[in-house]
């Protein structure tokens, strides 16, 4: 009963309610903090914007609007194109090649762009190509989907700079710990993809002129692109520049390669590429900033102590339930929230639990974004899913039901990459 009554967490059925009635998440979410203040009385007034602002007063968190940026940018000199081309040409007449194309460029693409939905959107073109070559639009769509959930798990990620900021852990590990799980996700993708596609006759590409002087010519067009996160990635690792330093880097390393050699976006048109930078960065700043209020309440009102004791009494302390528990919290979550806010609000809770078990914070960054990756692709939100339906022109109802088998396959991701700890934690390891 106790627990009922915490201020938390009737702030959390609060905040729940105002997500049933569609009021967006960041209202919601500063809602059900205001009324822990005012209601319950927990604080004076004036402690909010303190918390507000200095929720935002961080540098590694100044690489995510920088990050954003740098997918706007990707998404506008075709890049995506380039690496399509690339991509197909090395696949070729394997069944199903197309599909795979978009596996394989969704995961490059997303590692430069670090964002689901700049993902989908450069890839949603080959939906009517796939049709085209005899695939069912539902699974078409469904693929592109699937094809965006890398870009929050092969590094370099904005999960993992949200996530290492919340935690306060190492970034470049965390990169490093995302490296294992984004290729175990794409095995499991691209082996459903192949196994469909010779069950239902998805033909390869028919590429007559396919020869090692077109495959050369096409990564010579793709190279500069393909050199983004190998810079980024380089430069962290050999410790030139920090992960915030790297996205600045990537924003002006592609405004170089673009006035240079791709040559797509004009100087008239870089303010419509700041401005949608800026609608989205706006969105995750609120979101970030009153996930932090609540945070503070969630902390000053003992609920992670309490929730901490409940899991361990109730589980006897066996990791492996625990852990059980807490991805089955975190799909339930994906499925109603945006990623971001469900980091602020989840992991404070889990955090002492996980360190009460001696689970390793950085491991737990790379299961916490595999998992969170789906939100994009399971309903009822379904952000990257409903995008790639509406580009796609099929049914949001339709395309779900083509997408429950890949999300399945990153359920299995999930397990593995939770329960099998070199996955994720091999190449951390050797950073020392």
């Amino acid at each position: 009963m106790a627990l009922l009554a915490n201020p938390a967490v009737i702030g959390l059925l609060v905040f729940f309610a105002f997500l049933a009635m569609n009021v967006p998440v960041f209202v919601s979410i500063g809602l059900a903090g205001l009324m822990a203040f005012v209601v319950f009385e927990i604080a004076p007034l004036s402690v909010i914007p303190y918390v507000f602002s200095g929720s935002l007063d961080s540098f590694p968190l100044l690489a995510t609007p920088l990050f954003i940026i740098a997918g706007n940018f990707i998404t506008r000199t075709g890049i995506a194109t380039r690496l399509v081309r690339l991509a197909e040409l090395i696949l070729g007449p394997v069944p199903g090649g197309l599909a795979l194309t978009v596996l394989v460029t969704g995961a490059v693409l997303g590692s430069m762009s670090g964002s689901n939905i700049a993902t989908v959107a450069a890839l949603s073109f080959l939906v009517q190509p796939m049709v085209d070559r005899g695939y069912d639009r539902g699974f078409a769509v469904a693929v592109v989907a699937a094809g965006c959930t890398f870009g929050v798990v092969i590094p370099p990620s904005i999960g993992f700079i949200i996530y290492g900021v919340i935690t306060e852990s190492s970034i470049p590990k965390l990169f490093a710990a995302g490296i294992g799980p984004g290729l175990t996700m794409l095995l499991l993708l691209g082996g459903y993809t192949l196994y469909v596609s010779k069950k239902r006759g998805y033909r390869g590409a028919d590429l007559e002129e396919r020869n090692w002087a077109t495959l050369f010519a096409a990564f010579k067009d793709a190279f500069w692109g393909l050199m983004a996160p190998v810079i980024i990635l380089g430069g962290i690792y050999s410790g030139v520049f920090t992960a915030t330093e790297a996205a600045a880097v990537a924003v002006i390393y592609l405004f170089v390669i673009d006035r240079l050699v791709y040559k797509q976006i004009s100087f008239a048109q870089l303010p419509d590429v700041i401005f949608d930078s800026g609608r989205t960065i706006g969105v995750i700043v609120l979101i970030i900033a009153t996930s932090a209020v609540y945070g503070w309440v969630m902390q000053t009102q003992g609920l992670a102590s309490m929730l901490n004791s409940f899991i361990l009494d109730l589980s006897g302390g066996n990791a492996i339930l625990i852990l059980l528990f807490f991805n089955i919290v975190l799909l339930v979550a994906g499925a109603f929230l945006e990623p971001i806010a469900a980091m602020y609000l989840l992991v404070p809770l889990f955090k002492p639990t996980l360190e009460a078990i001696g689970f390793d914070l950085v491991h737990f960054g790379a299961v916490l974004t595999v998992n969170l990756s789906m939100a994009h692709l399971t309903p009822p939100v379904g952000v990257g899913l409903f995008l790639a339906s509406q580009l796609g022109k099929v049914p949001f109802a339709t395309a779900a039901r083509f997408a429950i088998p890949f999300v399945l396959c990153e359920i299995v991701a999930i397990l593995l990459v939770t329960y099998v700890k070199p996955i994720a934690m091999f190449l951390p390891s050797l950073l020392g």
